[in-house]
């Protein structure tokens, strides 16, 4: 390994130690992002019946600028789930009293519409699910939903909020956390070996301390 360069590569490593422990930083947080929208919907959430009125797959579009100014960096395209619904967001059902206290079939359901936009507008909601839900459900099914005063019109599936589990981050981290420690040792490896060369060759050099 060149001399000049043993030093800069000591330190790639440990930047890139520093960057793993970002990565499990970043998992974390997401991890306790889901977990605290889960408790809110378990604590302040209400409970309702969801007519499914349409489906519609979308799609989202992310522009990447390239690094290049003659570059016009790329465009990243996902496909998404749409069910749109009509339920009671103002349901006077908590979700801890679900189904202990009230049963399934005796839950709120959204009214008949009326053909006025601004009272139909009230029970309307959207929901994002995955492409088997969206496939298995149809226009007319009756959902399950939850959802808190400050995510009326985005109700969850009562079956996600039970279902939620946290541990897909675990390996994530655990892995972020295991390539950190492992460029950190070989970076701290590298740089102590530069440093006693350093120190080694300073001794032959005449007029030095031995």
């Amino acid at each position: 390994m060149n001399a000049i360069a043993r030093p800069w590569i000591g330190l790639c490593f440990k930047l890139m130690a520093v960057l793993a422990l970002i990565f499990a930083f970043i998992f974390f947080m997401r991890m306790m992002d889901d977990q605290s929208e889960n408790d809110k919907l378990q604590n302040q959430g209400v409970v309702s019946r969801a007519l499914v009125t349409a489906k519609k797959k979308d799609q989202t579009t992310t522009q990447t600028s390239g690094l290049r100014r003659r570059s016009s960096g790329s465009t990243t395209t996902n496909d998404i789930w749409v069910l749109s619904i009509r339920h009671v967001p103002k349901s006077t059902v908590k979700y801890a009293d679900f189904p202990s206290k009230v049963k399934e079939a005796d839950l709120p359901v959204a009214p008949a519409l009326t053909g006025d936009p601004m009272k139909d507008a009230g029970n309307g909601g959207v929901m994002w699910v995955t492409e088997e839900f969206y496939n298995k459900t149809k226009v007319g099914d009756m959902l399950t939903v939850v959802n808190t005063p400050w995510d009326s019109e985005s109700p969850v599936l009562v079956s996600e909020v039970e279902a939620f589990d946290p541990s897909p981050y675990y390996p994530k981290m655990a892995i972020a956390l295991a390539l950190m420690l492992i460029f950190w040792f070989i970076g701290r490896r590298i740089s102590k070996a530069s440093m006693l060369r350093g120190i080694a060759a300073a001794s032959t050099v005449p007029g030095t301390n031995p």
